[in-house]
């Protein structure tokens, strides 16, 4: 009777309302372990992230070339934690300012026609040098017709400073004039400007860069006053190349010693149509970190030019303990092409002199891209590269390093 009246008709429609919310409220706990935001799903991702992560020891480096077999070979190719990385890339913005001014002449009669007169005042906050020496900066200024495919972007004019030498801050007051100009053309037109760094010893080094389309400044075509601009410019990420490169300190023999292995993705500026026509080889400086003196000097053989050439030579230096902390390298990738072949002469009897035709012309080596390692210099890695050899002597210490 008593069963009766449990499973009568109202019994089972609680049965199925009680069954119905047992399944509902099962859906919210797996959607709760599995929607991100929820409770289960953070406790669960937190034990997750503690079983799988090992410990790190900030002085532990682990082998990951297997080019060099044996025991003393190590690796720093991942040295750098990447928490430290992205701390790194989240730097203070580029200090570097670029002062310039604008100005537009309409034409007054059939004779004279426009002109744009663009001025390079000043530069200031630049970065510091790759190593220790002053700087002797100075801008390079294209004028591209705008389009919408970057390669294919017309250049129309080309102009550049003179170099400032000593100083962080140059003041350059120069002005360069662009003739028949038109108001509906100069809208199209793109001002890019490029600080450099001349260097005594490799290529020079870009800076920073600023684009300005002159579209947006359309007021400086409609009066002929000088129009002031401050701009802040962009931090050049411009990478010639890869270069593998790997040190090791012997203190008993007070000698160390660079092995360069090879390089990657070369990039040569102005490009070149064909890499055949040229042959690599690394020139290593020794360079006095206080003075910025050049101590000792040597270089590689010549390979052959490709986008992953290997040269596999160790380049030795004698260096006492005392001069660790003084002295930086200066690692340049240069480039000689090939020599022309001579013309023949359409003259019996040609001149002897070095300008004759017939001269064999030597070829000029290019400065493609350099790194520098040492103490105080610039770049992280290099920084870390430069330390792992001193904390671990007589063993090989291989970095992959960006050429600038």
């Amino acid at each position: 009777m008593v069963h009766g009246d449990l499973f009568g008709p109202w019994g089972r429609i609680l049965i199925v309302v009680v069954a119905a919310l047992a399944i509902v409220l099962l859906l919210l706990v797996i959607a709760c372990f599995l929607t991100p935001g929820c409770l289960g799903y953070e406790c669960v991702k937190r034990s997750t992230i503690d079983e799988n992560a090992s410990p790190i020891e900030g002085n532990s480096w682990n082998s990951n070339n297997a080019q060099f077999g044996c025991a003393d070979t190590s690796s720093t190719l991942n040295l750098v934690q990447k928490d430290k990385q992205k701390a790194e890339r989240k730097q203070k913005e580029f200090p570097t300012e670029l002062t310039i001014s604008l100005q537009y002449l309409p034409p007054c009669d059939e004779t004279i026609t426009g002109k744009l007169v663009i001025g390079i005042e000043a530069l200031s906050g630049l970065p510091p040098k790759q190593y220790n020496c002053t700087l002797e900066p100075y801008v390079a200024l294209n004028i591209t017709k705008q389009s919408w495919n970057h390669r294919n972007r017309q250049k129309l004019h080309s102009f550049r400073t003179r170099g400032v030498r000593h100083t962080a801050s140059p003041v350059f007051k120069e002005t360069f004039v662009v003739a028949n100009v038109k108001p509906h053309e100069v809208k199209e037109w793109i001002l890019d400007f490029a600080a450099y760094d001349r260097d005594r010893y490799a290529n020079d080094t870009e800076l920073s860069t600023l684009r300005v389309s002159l579209k947006e400044a359309k007021h400086v075509l409609q009066s002929p006053e000088i129009h002031m601009f401050n701009f802040r410019m962009k931090q050049s990420n411009l990478a010639l190349g890869n270069i593998l490169l790997a040190i090791s300190y012997l203190p008993t023999a007070q000698r160390l010693t660079i092995n360069v292995m090879k390089v990657r993705d070369v990039k040569f500026t102005p490009p070149v149509s064909c890499l055949n026509d040229f042959s690599f080889y690394v020139r290593i400086l020794m360079l006095n970190g206080r003075t910025g003196q050049r101590m000792k000097k040597k270089k590689t053989r010549f390979v052959v030019a490709n986008s992953h050439s290997e040269f596999n030579e160790t380049l030795t230096f004698d260096v006492s303990y005392n001069q660790l902390d003084i002295v930086q390298f200066l690692v340049i990738l240069r480039g000689k092409a090939a020599p022309a072949e001579p013309v023949a002469s359409t003259v019996e009897h040609p001149s002897d002199s070095e300008d004759s035709i017939t001269s064999v012309q030597k070829s000029k080596d290019t400065s493609i891209g350099k790194v520098a390692l040492g103490k105080g210099v610039r770049g992280s890695t290099e920084r870390l590269h430069w330390f792992s050899v001193l904390q671990n002597p007589r063993k090989l210490v291989t970095v992959w390093h960006v050429l600038k």
